[in-house]
């Protein structure tokens, strides 16, 4: 389904599903510049997870603000553009997948807290 560098790309730098959503719809049209109540309405959801959602991706080099308070995707590098032309492609063709994917780390990251707090006799 992903190969192995945009598996860790997704899982590391997208890291929920909220941030796959809004850069799938920046991507979608890389010309237009949204503003931030637009992006809310078209991604349903809501100021504080714009916010992160949009720290996140300026962060992992997926975003151009240009100082307008206008969002437009832009990847830093090419190598970039083609991790996340992979994950689109795959999300397109089997959305379920790539959120299971997505998701796997956190419940990776839940089930090592709980163990931690495990009880009893280790071995």
């Amino acid at each position: 389904m992903l190969s192995d560098d945009a598996l860790i790309f997704l899982q590391h730098s997208i890291k929920t599903v909220w941030t796959l959503e809004i850069l799938l719809i920046l991507r979608r049209d890389p010309g237009q510049a949204w503003n931030s109540d637009e992006l809310i309405r078209e991604s349903r959801s809501s100021t504080l997870i714009l916010q992160e959602v949009l720290a996140n991706l300026e962060q992992a080099g997926l975003i151009d603000t240009a100082g307008d308070h206008r969002i437009r995707y832009r990847s830093a590098t090419p190598a970039l553009e083609r991790l996340v032309a992979e994950i689109a492609v795959a999300q397109a063709r089997r959305p379920a997948a790539v959120m299971k994917a997505l998701l796997s780390v956190s419940s990776d990251k839940v089930q090592n807290f709980a163990s931690a707090f495990r009880v009893g006799k280790r071995t």
